[in-house]
């Protein structure tokens, strides 16, 4: 784009042009041109549109929602004038400038998801057949120009029945190969340029919204009967809760567990070994204990800190353990989920925490 068609194109109002030399001839105008033939809001939609690099050819087989449809006479028209008619670009500039601060207007992206891909893909693999049938005529061509053959191949294969002008643009491409620019926007243009029914229809966003709350309730009542079976394993087990690692579960049956490394000379409750690589675990890293009020207690009591929910607990402290509080060790995570149902049974200890 020109200096020219920059300084107009910008939202604010250009500044004054210098005056041309006494050699230079001044723009003509565009015949005929009015600032009052193109509503601002399809000023402004043409100008966002070729600024992000559409082409006005492309803009014309109606990817912008205009007010009304538009020729690609009257696009190049038009975009001529907003560059360089002294009558149509200054107060242009000026309307969609007070147009921007008045509506706050936003130009969204065309669905252009799953649909392009396969639209894509089938472009492609016609582009590749084509192209397969036009070599294979090729080679059947006899010197004498016949090959009626071959060009019956063609035809049914769909190469030969110019039923879309983009596939003689698209020519052939290797299927490996990514797409150009000039491909996809032909995918693009051939996709339905206005957004899907369910996305304007206000009866089926209300569905749509009553089946997103639905699936949302059920997944709640998934999470619940997962925790409640989690439960009921503990309590067959006879385990006060569990340590859920991504590799090993570990039962909580005392009071007191003792979370490390085991050795030889020396066996832990929670063998962290059993998790994954516990180098950096301590042989006695932390205890878990159940307090006489129903509470679970970490302590650590390795070399490096534990972190509980994101929070560190340094080497002799203490934190309180809630449902589902996720720990740390070593680079290792573990789940703790608590079982009510054997906690409740349990006899009240006045024991201190060592």
């Amino acid at each position: 784009m020109t200096d020219a068609a920059a300084a107009v194109a910008s939202t604010a109002a250009p500044a004054p042009a210098a005056a041309p030399a006494a050699n230079d001839a001044a723009p003509a105008p565009v015949l005929g041109a009015k600032l009052d033939d193109f509503p601002v809001g399809d000023d402004f939609l043409l100008r966002e549109a070729v600024e992000a690099g559409a082409a006005l050819g492309a803009i014309a087989r109606g990817i912008l929602p205009f007010s009304r449809p538009y020729t690609r006479e009257e696009i190049t028209a038009r975009w001529r004038a907003l560059l360089y008619d002294p009558n149509v670009a200054r107060p242009a500039a000026k309307r969609m400038a007070r147009y921007i601060v008045d509506a706050s207007p936003k130009v969204a992206p065309l669905p252009v998801g799953p649909d392009f891909a396969r639209a894509f893909a089938a472009r492609k693999k016609k582009a590749a057949a084509a192209a397969a049938a036009a070599e294979a005529e090729a080679e059947s061509v006899p010197a004498d120009g016949g090959g009626g053959d071959a060009m019956a191949m063609n035809g049914e294969d769909g190469g030969g029945n110019g039923d879309d002008d983009v596939d003689e643009h698209l020519g052939y491409i290797g299927l490996d190969a990514p797409p150009s620019f000039a491909e996809a926007e032909a995918c693009v243009l051939d996709l339905p340029a206005l957004p899907a029914f369910a996305q304007v229809d206000a009866d089926e966003r209300k569905r749509a919204k009553t089946a997103l709350a639905r699936a949302l309730h059920k997944i709640r009542k998934l999470e619940a009967s997962a925790q409640a079976a989690t439960a009921r394993a503990a309590t067959a087990k006879g385990a006060l809760g569990v340590l859920q690692g991504a590799n090993a579960t570990f039962l909580l049956t005392k009071r007191e567990t003792i979370i490390g490394r085991s050795t030889d000379d020396q066996k832990v409750d929670v063998d962290l070994a059993e998790e994954g690589n516990a180098s950096k675990v301590s042989r006695q890293q932390a205890f878990i204990r159940l307090r006489y009020n129903g509470e679970f207690v970490l302590r650590n009591v390795g070399r490096r800190p534990v972190w509980v929910n994101a929070t560190g607990v340094e080497s002799g402290h203490r934190c309180a353990l809630a449902p589902h509080s996720l720990i740390e060790v070593g680079g290792m995570r573990l789940l703790f989920l608590p079982n009510p149902t054997l906690v409740r049974k349990q006899e009240p200890e006045p024991v201190a925490f060592l």
